[in-house]
């Protein structure tokens, strides 16, 4: 995203004053240079709020409450567009901002001036809009990779890559944090969830088809669940039905062989919707059924003979186990702890009055030492026995569980047996009464038919549950081919060429053997290995804070390369093309250079060390212009002065801010007229 910062204005609260310019160039490194505490730490935070932060970082005090508006004007592609907010000690919506789009050289010179401010309302809008508008712009959709904690969906936009943009101090050379508003855990997860769309290796395409696999599959296993259920209560009636196809038998009705063990719930509802055909067709009795009716006692009676012999052998079966189990902790009571037991005052002896002299008389004799020595051996011996015996302790408590669980179904089985057998052998139907009992059997069996139909697992379910597979199948199709496209490996391992030819450049430590690693899936931190023993390790685990900036310089720069270079690639670059840094020398000269405020004798004394490592940093920084052409615009917020610079191409000093308070030389983020304004 081709966006860069052409100027930061502030409107003062007193109209009597004159707006505050700050003007940089787009294809250059811009350096604002000064002593502390002169407001240079604010821009990254007005540049953040301008930019529609949720938050404003901008520091409470003078600046608040000397600026009634803060204003950037920014280029994106062709555009050029005036944002502007009010100052936060104001009270008042902050989600209120100020917007327009400026239409060519000359249009709205109003803006050079406070008098804008007097029909703010012409140009007013919403934080929301402004985000939109970005989110636009940028190329990012309403589509989210993740949820967030609270389970609704956050789509990735363009206030994430400010997480690219900024280094302020507290982060440049911070040895955990690389991102700047990554030391929060909100921002940390949202990085990291949308991470793979900004390097490269996922898609817009992509994450719309991972969030409707997500939901197919979600579909696919509660349809596929549902029929399962279905499926089971269905086939679970079978043992009820079996019980009227027994009084079918019994009635005269049927003929059909059916085996208990065997028995389908189709098979049993195909026979007993025949036998209501039948009937309804005044055809009472099926010739063989008494046959039939005798084969089946005869075949119950078998089967039910064989069942009882199975579960004798079941029982005994668990009899063994239990029994083997109680042998083994017998043996391991009884025997081996007895022994260890037994032999445990050997040691209380072998303590006592060194190693010869009795505990009871005091005399020496090495005989009973000998003989203590030698109950010792034994008592060794069986140490390892023991713990050999812990070691392999095995035990049949699966088997246990099993052989439960058969005796528990063929119990079960058992009085299915002699249930229908009960049936078959109920007399209790006479002649006369013979008829009656028919049709009331048939009307029973007709409303267990019509709950079976409820119950039954639909065609159409199948039909749907296959449709949503096929469909599955598809869209896993189309995945793969398209992360195929979008190769994550080698993503990653172009971002590492990227940022390895900054560490050549950049004073760290043992550079030519250190490569940086970046992989969002597993942290948002950059790893460091040392090509030569293969060894990687998190940037914390390297020491000094001159290794972390130089590290957090190389991978920011390395970056914003990699992401110039992604629509050679046909792929989308959503960062925008600016980058600032907070003090990157802070590591070299915290207490100031030689001849400058704040200079001391130890900073002469390490000057030229120093001074070579800081004049790397803008030097490295060129290189960068020099590689991408100008492509993107970098800020430096520095306390070091010009002859850190001095020679180094691409630089543009925007503003010096120096001189002794009260002075006529003194300058700053505001001005001295500013300051003494009431």
């Amino acid at each position: 995203m081709k966006l860069k910062i052409k100027s930061i204005i502030l409107y003062p609260e007193n109209k009597e004053l004159s707006p505050r310019f700050l003007k940089f160039s787009e294809e250059k490194i811009n350096v604002i240079s000064g002593y502390s505490q002169r407001g240079k730490s604010a821009i990254i935070s007005i540049i953040d709020y301008c930019l529609a932060s949720s938050d404003c970082n901008i520091p409470i005090g003078l600046i608040r409450d000397k600026v009634d508006k803060f204003a950037i004007y920014i280029t994106i592609g062709n555009k050029n567009l005036f944002i502007a907010r009010d100052s936060p000690h104001r009270k008042i919506n902050t989600e209120i901002m100020y917007f327009h789009e400026i239409q060519g050289k000359g249009d709205r010179p109003i803006f050079n001036t406070n008098e804008w401010i007097e029909n703010s309302d012409d140009y007013k809008t919403t934080r929301d809009y402004i985000k939109r508008y970005l989110n636009s712009l940028a190329g990012f959709e309403n589509i989210s990779e993740e949820q967030n904690s609270e389970g609704k969906d956050d789509p990735a936009g363009f206030r994430d890559t400010v997480a690219f943009l900024f280094q302020p101090q507290n982060i440049i050379a911070n040895p955990t944090t690389i991102f700047y508003k990554t030391d929060t855990l909100d921002h940390l997860l949202k990085l990291k969830s949308i991470f793979p769309l900004i390097l490269g290796y996922k898609s817009f395409e992509i994450i719309k088809l991972e969030k409707e696999i997500n939901i197919l599959e979600k579909d696919y296993q509660d349809q596929k669940r549902k029929y399962e259920t279905i499926q089971y209560q269905y086939q679970s009636w079978s043992s009820d039905v079996y019980n009227y196809y027994s009084q079918a038998i019994n009635l005269g009705i049927t003929d059909k062989i059916i085996k208990i063990e065997e028995a389908s719930i189709e098979a049993l509802k195909d026979e007993l919707t025949l036998i209501i055909k039948r009937v309804k067709s005044k055809n009472y009795l099926k010739e063989g059924s008494s046959l039939r009716y005798a084969n089946q006692l005869d075949e119950l009676d078998k089967l039910r003979q064989k069942a009882y012999q199975d579960l004798k052998l079941l029982k005994i079966e668990l009899y063994k186990y239990e029994q083997v189990d109680r042998t083994k902790n017998s043996y391991k009571d009884d025997v081996l702890y007895d022994i260890v037991d037994r032999l445990s005052p050997l040691s209380w002896f072998l303590d006592k009055e060194g190693t010869n002299v009795c505990p009871f008389c005091k005399s020496k004799s090495d005989a009973g030492i000998n003989k203590l020595l030698t109950l010792r051996n034994e008592q060794d011996k069986i140490q390892p026995v023991l713990k050999d015996f812990e070691l392999s302790l095995f035990s049949f408590e699966k088997e246990k569980i099993e052989c439960k669980k058969n005796i528990k179904e063929k119990e079960t089985f058992i009085q299915r047996i002699e249930s229908n057998i009960n049936i078959l052998l109920n007399e209790n139907i006479k002649e006369n009464n013979k008829f009656s009992n028919i049709f009331e059997f048939v009307g029973k069996i007709n409303n267990i038919l019509e709950n079976l139909a409820k119950l039954e697992p639909s065609n159409d379910l199948a039909q749907k549950i296959e449709s949503i597979k096929n469909e599955l199948e598809t869209k896993r199709a189309e995945q793969k081919e398209l992360s195929m496209k979008f190769d994550k490996e080698s993503c990653l391992n172009s971002v590492s060429n990227s940022i390895d030819r900054y560490i050549k450049s950049l004073p760290i430590e043992d550079k030519q053997s250190k490569r940086v690693h970046l992989d969002p899936d597993k942290s948002i931190n950059i790893k460091i290995e040392d090509v030569r023993t293969k060894n990687i390790t998190f940037l914390s685990k390297i020491g000094s804070g001159a290794n972390h900036m130089c590290y957090h310089l190389a991978t920011l720069l390395g970056l914003h390369e990699y992401f110039l270079l992604m629509q050679k690639q046909h792929k989308h670059n959503f960062i925008p093309s600016f980058l600032v840094l907070d003090q990157p020398s802070q590591v070299y000269f915290p207490e100031g250079f030689p001849g400058e405020k704040g200079s001391s004798k130890k900073t002469e004394e390490r000057y030229s060390k120093d001074f070579s490592d800081t004049k790397s940093i803008f030097e490295v920084c060129s290189l960068f212009m020099e590689r991408t052409k100008g492509h993107t615009q970098i800020i430096i917020l520095e306390h070091a002065s010009s002859k850190i610079w001095e020679g180094i191409p691409d630089i543009n000093l925007v503003q010096e801010w120096r001189g002794e308070e009260n002075t006529e030389e003194y300058n700053a983020l505001l001005q001295s007229e500013w300051l003494l304004a009431e």
